[in-house]
């Protein structure tokens, strides 16, 4: 008896540090959360880059933040964040990396405990935001996603970083693509490969759509990419705008993801849905509206795109780990407000989560958070702490228990949370404004791997 009671005791203890703290819990999920992050920002060749970090904590306490530029002495300053509260730093404009190049232009950003970051290069009509993974969840391959642009006056862009010394990272371009660096040019069958050390950037653009390129290392990096101001292919307008995301190493592409576009508009031609492929022969089957198709992609890395009208929904799932990809046409409008083109990568509904904290990284703007959710566990969600209701307008997602919605955020730092354990849910944060506009995940689990 007195042994079960010591048991019951710790139990309690143990339980009492994971609901009230959080800490114990965040150890053991591998996700967006972290404390250590990497991140560097391009320049999209038209405007004065506004560069902003965004960030805010789950945990109940002080969180002491340091940023830095490790190679460079321009950044080395600490910073306090607190629970519910959003931390916004402006960084100087000239960290924007241009065109092919090596650069020590890294920001590293350390924290003392969990914290959840985003990045923000908004200027008058043309930028993008998006969420940064930590150093943690990193790893040695990834897959370049970028745009096929109507216009071809500017480039596509990706960007490496080493966090280890003697890195190489080996970059095989995709089918009709051409880098110049160093004087060497480079097409599509040809492997360029660079030598980085810690901290160290490799940025290379092309005229051409860089979507497929393949990059492997020999120790993690962190990858981005996208196109420094592109007009989409599903765009009946030609206004261009900047779209650049945080890659997701193949090791954590999955098989059923759900996409949405963004159901805010009231016009436009919605998204440019891309399907990236991890292995040869892959099998493809999209569900929109009760339409199905299926679609084999032959070969690794390439990818099946076609359009999604607004507020529609694609279920997508294959026999093999994919990485979806959303790209919204350019000038679609909801009331008085007009958006642009913007990447965002979908969450797989395998990394759902059951608790997000996470920032509008975008300031003037009308904010918003598309919500997917389970519909037998709807009165069990609450963003900011209120009970989210069948009042709101959900829409199914057919052949699912699928819902989803779309509300109006005010600018800050917000909580989401699934209370029901059997169930998770998932969204994207937008902002638009006048030609502006960004979207990216408010987040995602690590702790699922692929072989």
């Amino acid at each position: 008896m007195f042994l079960l009671r010591i048991i019951v005791a710790l139990l309690l203890i143990l339980l009492v540090q994971i609901t009230v703290s959080g800490k114990l819990l965040y150890e053991e999920c591998r996700s967006h959360m972290g404390k250590e992050f990497v991140l560097i920002f391009t320049d999209n060749s038209r405007h004065n880059n506004l560069l902003r970090l965004y960030i805010t904590t789950p945990l109940n306490e002080s969180v002491t933040v340091h940023v830095e530029t490790p190679l460079l002495s321009q950044i080395n300053q600490d910073y306090v964040v607190t629970n519910g509260s959003e931390l916004f730093i402006e960084l100087p404009i000239d960290l924007a990396i241009l065109r092919t190049t090596k650069s020590n232009k890294t920001i590293l950003v350390t924290a003392q405990n969990f914290i959840v970051l985003f990045a923000s290069n908004m200027q008058n009509n043309g930028g993008d935001s998006y969420i940064i993974y930590p150093i943690s969840v990193l790893s040695t391959e990834h897959v370049s996603v970028n745009l096929k642009s109507k216009s071809g006056s500017y480039h596509s862009v990706t960007s490496v970083i080493a966090v280890a010394d003697q890195t190489v990272v080996d970059i095989s371009l995709s089918t009709g693509s051409v880098v110049v660096f160093d004087g060497t040019t480079y097409t599509s069958g040809s492997t360029l490969s660079v030598s980085l050390n810690k901290y160290e950037v490799f940025q290379f653009t092309s005229s051409d759509d860089l979507s497929g390129t393949i990059l492997t290392s020999n120790y993690p990096i962190a990858a981005f990419s996208g196109h420094e101001l592109g007009n989409p292919e599903i765009s009946s307008e030609t206004s261009i705008d900047m779209i650049y995301e945080m890659l997701v190493p193949t090791i954590y592409w999955s098989m059923y993801y759900i996409a949405i576009s963004n159901p805010v508009f009231d016009s436009g031609e919605g998204d440019l849905i891309q399907v990236f492929t991890s292995e040869d022969n892959t099998n493809i089957m999209i569900n929109t509206s009760g339409t199905l198709d299926q679609i084999s992609v032959g070969t690794k890395a390439s990818y099946h795109q076609f359009d999604l009208p607004l507020s529609e929904a694609a279920v997508i799932t294959a026999d093999k780990p994919v990485l979806v990809s959303q790209i919204s046409a350019s000038k679609q409008l909801a009331g008085s407000y007009t958006g642009d083109a913007r990447l965002l990568l979908p969450s797989p509904v395998n990394a759902w989560l059951s608790e997000y904290s996470f920032n509008t990284p975008g300031e003037n703007m009308y904010n918003g958070l598309v919500l997917f959710a389970n519909s037998i566990s709807l009165i069990n969600i609450t963003l900011n702490e209120k009970s989210l209701n069948s009042s709101l307008q959900w829409k199914k997602i057919e052949g699912t228990n699928f819902i989803y919605t779309s509300i109006k955020l005010s600018e800050g730092a917000h909580t989401l949370t699934c209370l029901s354990a059997a169930s998770k849910c998932w969204g994207y944060v937008y902002g638009i404004h006048s030609l502006e506009e960004y979207g990216t995940s408010i987040g995602r689990s690590f702790s699922q791997v692929n072989s």
